[in-house]
């Protein structure tokens, strides 16, 4: 193999150019441009040699710390959707990175999301893989001795990579259709923040307004092309439209691909521009990788894991790189593993791969919003490829009605043929059946004129033909759209200049017009009402105080956080890792197991899963913990190692965590935890106590914690000794379980709660403190805790379950872990309820996935959380209903912090002086919660590639209502039973035929729900598509879906981000609604839950016996599916 040049300063032979990126030390990352880092002019003679980098980079990484959102808006963008400043490769200054320190890591990692994974699916970079160097003679540079069956398996998958929605091929499109995450999550603006703009203009207005500071100034340039350029092939006005792409890789380089077969192939590797993909065999299709596809490219450290699954020596860390991508429509994601023979051609891919990434989806988002140089570009483009090499003026561009087809195809615009061919007869002005330019933009205004705006515009306004005042704007803002105006009176008048000078020509020697001088055209609302200043969630402008005590707050947790897919038979990877801490997770889990070469490894114990580093796990969380948030972070340790292994773990934990780790009580003579903020930017362990036989002799304890891991549980061994109201035999059977129904059997043995249970179950779960033999049979025994690793238990000891009124549920800092099973048998115990309800007023629980969802599906955390729960954990991979509602519960304002504060009633117990008010006795309080959502309109929406070519989008919203206290759920019979005077908590629009780009519904209704919890109150909006035109059902198509908490959302014309099956946010397929929502009021209403739970069980066997004839249904939280969700409540 090629050897690794030294990673010293460079020489002056290789020190890098102007204009080539600086790459910093190990732990830094490439920089990125600042605002006005532009490359204004050419310099053909110059190299991309740089010094080598040494952590992650993604493909869709930020060009600067502000940007959230590749869809540009006046304050948060730093880039232009026009040439003159599109990130590229050559646009950084070469400086001394000694005396210029990198800024903080871009750490990107992204969510690896799958809701069907399958074995043929698993990706390449992250199977498990022994120790040992691969030598040089084995690598393979051809294809020979390749089997039938995966000659047959290519073949197929060449069939399966070609997409029906597409015209011909991917080849022809001109950006992709998903905002990829970013891993910057300190920006000012969330990602999920829609903003459309059809003008450069304000760019550079917001440059001199925030004063940023800039290297170089950013020029108005003008150019004929927004493709990329290539070094040395381009004249320089030609480099303005796109990053500059060496010429090496459009020509193709050398690289070694390390496969999960352990072989290293030298092949070469192509990147294709004009198709916007990298291919790596000339002869089959199949071999390529589309960098709309790709989200993150992975170096450094961050690609250790890799290095050791595969043996790559450690000399080739400074070229090895891994490519993270995922095909459409699919939910599993891939790794493609490479090493470059010299640090040149690494620096070279990773910091193309970067720009054009990040260039396609500006530059789509651009012609999605129709700014008009994109446009122009896009004209262009479309010319020089109708001409080829023949000369032609400007008098021959013209486009016939074929041509506009396909350029709205290669535009994501599905729109009815007959309504597309009356909007180009309204622009053919000269009748001749083709467009010219000026005609071409005559088109491109008709497309963009939104009728659903236009009816807003003439409300706001007195004089359409004017424009809305000043005045009037801000009465709109005030009554319409709840805004606080004279909070800041400036801002809202600054911002109501920029939209209204937004479609006029500017003079910017001019100083800016006063408020009463301008007048806001219908393009200028328009272009408001999808900007980041309409955001449609409550944001917090400064950092959140979080003061409570820590058990106050539901936290964003994860199961089983290093599983990428199923729980059998499947993948472990830091990948988790990565994906759950940069959205913003607080817990996650990790399973430590005795490595064979003396150190710990983490995996799914007995569950045909690969073992990963245990050091890199740390690693990896160290180095992602408070990107998102810098709340603390809890670490639920599930320990399975001896103790020489547990030793090092700790010793680990405490060489990478450093002070951030908690090793002792913030103060000792506390009786209640820290809040979120004490402990900001600390991480705390969660695990076990302490094993007796590793206690002192003395019998000494640490201060403020009694374990009780000695003592058996009454409430997790079911035997007729505990006086329960329920045989024991059907315990085990009960259909209140879990996802799945358990065979009947007879429990009658105790087990040794010190070991768990030598029991012969083969796959591990996460350790409950609190299981029952049931569960216990369900794994094998987890390890003894050594003084050492249980005294990091500082704020979160496991402890045996005994009771709610036990010693061990009495101390402050012990905290109780169930299997949802088993915690919905304790729940519903003989008085239990209100004793769960006060534990978790002032101690912690947490609730994890039953062992039986194998498929990594979730639970209702609903369930949950309206219980007290701190902690519901779910399996992050799977964006099915249950991650859905965790998403939106921790979004937006003090929520993204992932901590969420819980509803007064669950945190305190009321004391009312006067007594209860005569019409409360022998009743209920609920809050009566009233609400209006009018659906006005979609835009953009993405055609499937699952979809027949012939087949139009007919598309409709669904739109259901979830609260703590709704009764759709078999699992809960303690929920409640539906209000008489609740509206239906699923409705539809109706159906629009033939028309993905602007279908109008025009819904409106009225809503009511009735809770205890009005906090709990979740929306979720799913666009479908009908099969026929005509059949609204459960089984069409979900196109896209958008979850939201209610009392998150903002009151006026909003819009609405939408997010396909796997948890990834469309670029510019959004809903438009009018949300109104009324102050919750209280009602008192007569109790009809029994005390005895036994209740439920009677209701459910009365079912079973006197319906037998009709099938029951799984509910929601049983499916898989991106789309599962409840049937409506029969009236």
């Amino acid at each position: 193999m090629p050897s690794t040049r030294s990673p010293t300063l460079p020489s002056p032979e290789t020190r890098p150019s102007p204009g080539t990126p600086v790459m910093a030390g190990q732990g830094a990352v490439l920089r990125r441009t600042r605002p006005g880092q532009v490359q204004t002019t050419h310099q053909p003679g110059l190299q991309n040699n740089s010094a080598l980098p040494a952590s992650a980079i993604s493909a869709s990484t930020v060009a600067s710390s502000s940007y959230a959102s590749p869809l540009m808006s006046p304050e948060n963008s730093a880039l232009t959707t026009s040439s003159s400043v599109q990130p590229s490769p050559d646009s950084f200054r070469a400086r001394d990175v000694e005396i210029f320190p990198p800024p903080p890591p871009f750490h990107l990692g992204d969510p690896l999301l799958s809701r069907k994974p399958s074995l043929s699916s698993i990706g390449v970079g992250v199977l498990n893989g022994g120790s040992g160097i691969m030598p040089p003679d084995a690598m393979s540079t051809g294809s020979a001795g390749r089997g039938l069956m995966r000659r047959f398996s290519n073949k197929f998958a060449r069939a399966r990579r070609q997409s029906s929605a597409a015209p011909n091929s991917r080849d022809v499109s001109v950006g992709p259709g998903i905002l990829r995450r970013r891993s910057d999550s300190t920006n000012a603006v969330p990602t999920d923040t829609v903003v459309l703009t059809d003008s450069d203009e304000e760019i550079h207005d917001e440059i001199s307004e925030i004063a940023i500071s800039t290297d170089t100034t950013a020029q108005e340039q003008s150019c004929t092309s927004s493709a990329p350029s290539i070094v040395g092939q381009c004249p320089s006005n030609d480099i303005h439209g796109g990053p500059v792409l060496p010429r090496a890789l459009v020509i193709g380089t050398i690289l070694t691909k390390v496969s999960k077969k352990k072989k290293y192939k030298r092949m070469l590797f192509t990147l294709e521009s004009d198709a916007g993909k990298i291919s790596w065999h000339k002869g089959r299709t199949s071999k390529c990788i589309y960098i709309d596809d790709i989200k993150d490219v992975r170096i450094g450290s961050d690609t250790r894991q890799y290095r050791i699954d595969y043996g790559v020596p450690d000399a080739d860390e400074d070229r090895f790189f891994t490519i993270c991508y995922a095909l459409p429509d699919t939910s599993r994601p891939k790794q493609m593993h490479l090493i470059a023979d010299d640090e040149e051609t690494f620096t070279q891919w990773i910091t193309t791969l970067d720009s054009i990434s990040k260039h396609r989806e500006l530059h789509m988002a651009s012609l999605m919003a129709f700014n008009e140089t994109a446009v122009r570009n896009f004209w262009s483009g479309e010319m020089a490829k109708q001409f080829g090499t023949t000369p032609y003026s400007a008098e021959a561009e013209k486009i016939d009605f074929s041509g506009v087809e396909r350029v709205c195809r290669n535009l994501h615009i599905h729109i009815a043929q007959k309504d597309l061919r009356a909007k180009f007869a309204a622009a053919d002005i000269t009748k001749t059946n083709r467009l010219d330019y000026a005609e071409f933009q005559a088109f491109i205004r008709e497309m963009k004129r939104r009728k659903d705006v236009e009816a807003i515009y003439h409300l706001i306004t007195s004089d359409p033909g004017k424009g809305i005042t000043w005045p009037e704007f801000r009465e709109f803002l005030c009554n319409s759209q709840g805004e606080d105006v004279d909070a800041n009176p400036g801002l809202w008048e600054a911002r109501f200049i920029r939209y209204a000078q937004r479609t006029k020509t500017k003079d910017t020697s001019l100083p800016r017009p006063a408020v009463h001088s301008v007048t806001m055209t219908e393009e200028g609302l328009a272009t408001y009402l999808v900007s980041k200043e309409n955001d449609h969630l409550i944001r917090d402008q400064s950092e959140p105080v979080l003061d409570r005590p820590v058990n106050e707050y539901f936290i964003s947790s994860s199961h089983n956080t290093y599983l990428i897919g199923r729980q059998v038979a499947d993948v472990s990877s830091v990948e988790g890792y990565i994906m759950t801490l940069l959205r913003g997770c607080r817990s996650v889990e990790v399973d430590c197991w005795d490595g064979s070469d003396g150190q710990p490894v983490v995996k799914h114990g007995r569950a045909l899963t690969n073992a990963i580093s245990f050091r890199e796990v740390i690693n990896t969380v160290n180095k992602y913990a408070f990107v998102a948030s810098r709340f603390p972070l809890w670490v639920s340790l599930e320990v399975h190692c001896n103790a020489n292994q547990q030793e090092i773990m700790t010793e680990i934990m405490k060489e990478v965590f450093g002070s951030r780790l908690v090793t002792e009580s913030l103060d000792p003579s506390a009786d209640k935890l820290p809040s979120p903020s004490d402990l900001k930017e600390r991480i705390l362990i969660k695990v076990k106590g302490t094993h007796p036989s590793h206690q002192p002799r003395n019998g000494g304890e640490t201060t403020g914690r009694r374990r009780g891991n000695s003592l058996t549980s009454p409430f997790s061994k079911p035997i007729i000794a505990d006086n329960g109201n329920i045989p024991p035999q059907y315990l085990a059977s009960s259909p209140l379980l879990g996802p799945s129904q358990q065979p009947r059997r007879a429990i009658g043995r105790r087990v040794n709660t010190i070991t768990e249970g030598e029991v012969h179950g083969a796959i591990s779960s996460s350790t409950s403190d609190c299981e029952s033999e049931e569960e216990a049979n369900s794994k094998r025994k987890t390890s003894k805790i050594v003084k050492s690793l249980g005294d990091l238990g500082v704020y979160c000891t496991g402890v045996k379950f005994r009771g709610f009124e036990s010693a061990e549920c009495k101390n402050t800092n012990h905290i109780l872990s169930f299997m949802e099973g088993t915690f919905r048998k304790h729940s519903k115990a003989p008085g239990s309820k209100k004793l769960l309800t006060r534990h978790n007023m002032r101690y912690m629980m947490r609730v994890y996935p039953q062992y039986s969802r194998l498929t990594s599906d979730n639970f209702n955390p609903l369930m949950y959380w309206r219980k007290g729960v701190q902690m519901a954990a779910l399996n992050w991979q799977t964006f099915d209903l249950g991650m859905q509602l965790n998403q939106a519960m921790f979004a937006g304002g003090a929520d993204q912090s992932g901590y969420v504060l819980k509803p007064e009633s669950m945190r305190t117990i009321r004391i009312l002086p006067d007594g209860l008010p005569d019409e409360a006795h022998g009743k209920s309080e609920h809050q009566n919660m009233t609400f209006k959502i009018d659906i006005i309109s979609a835009q953009r929406l993405m055609r499937p590639a699952s979809l027949p070519s012939h087949r139009a989008l007919d598309p409709y919203v669904e739109m259901e209502f979830f609260h703590a206290n709704d009764k759709r759920d078999k699992h809960d019979s303690t929920a409640g039973v539906p209000i008489h005077t609740d509206t239906p908590v699923k409705v539809r629009t109706c159906i629009v035929k033939e028309n993905g780009f602007d279908p109008e519904f025009n819904y409106s209704a009225d809503h009511q729900v009735t809770t205890k919890h009005p906090e709990l109150v979740f929306v979720k909006f799913s666009v479908k598509l009908s099969s026929d035109g005509e059949t609204i059902g459960n089984r069409n198509t979900t196109l896209a879906t958008y979850t939201v908490k209610l009392s998150n959302l903002k009151n006026g014309y909003r819009t609405l981000p939408l997010w396909d099956s796997n948890g990834d946010q469309f670029l510019f397929s959004t809903l438009f609604c009018r949300i109104s929502v009324q102050p919750a009021t209280r009602v008192y209403l007569e109790n009809l839950n029994m005390s005895d739970s036994s209740v439920g069980k009677l209701k459910h066997i009365s079912k079973n016996v006197f319906s037998r004839s009709t099938p029951i249904s799984k509910t929601s939280f049983e499916k898989t599916s991106f789309d599962s969700g409840y049937g409506e409540i029969p009236s």
